[in-house]
């Protein structure tokens, strides 16, 4: 049986390893069921609530495009709310695949600059290949096209 097109079980077997990854490296244990006690519910990908780390996690394989480029300009305001009502003791991190997707949180754009002035951490870990090549094929199957063009 074919997969949905719009199936994204790939993307979050490779976010679990990719939080594994950050976790091993930093030292950190990450629980993905925590919420954030914030005046509204804020539900990041990954909190580690005893050194106090919240975690966003984008398992895409290249450059963001389209609605990606939205989410992250939304968790990155998420993160800088979690740090304005629990204070700044709190550490920030959205954490890449791939370099080419990171690319859209550093350098000189103005998202970057968000990034950058609410002290968002950028982490990049590296897929096995064969978690990198599941990926690759679950966005090419998800790759929206509007047949009547």
């Amino acid at each position: 049986m074919s997969k949905h097109q719009s199936d994204s079980s790939e993307q979050q077997e490779a976010e679990a390893f990719l939080l594994k990854s950050l976790g091993d490296e930093l030292g950190l244990s990450f629980d993905t069921s925590a919420t954030i006690p914030v005046s509204t519910l804020v539900q990041p990908d990954a909190v580690d609530p005893v050194n106090k780390v919240v975690v966003e996690i984008y398992a895409r394989v290249g450059a963001v495009k389209g609605a990606q480029l939205h989410k992250i300009k939304g968790d990155i305001l998420k993160l800088a709310l979690i740090e304005k009502e629990l204070g700044p003791s709190w550490r920030k991190i959205l954490c890449f695949a791939s370099h080419d997707a990171a690319k859209y949180v550093q350098g000189k754009s103005w998202v970057a600059e968000a990034a950058r002035v609410f002290g968002v951490e950028i982490y990049v870990m590296a897929l096995s290949s064969e978690q990198k090549d599941k990926v690759l094929a679950a966005q090419e199957r998800q790759r929206m096209v509007n047949p009547n063009l």
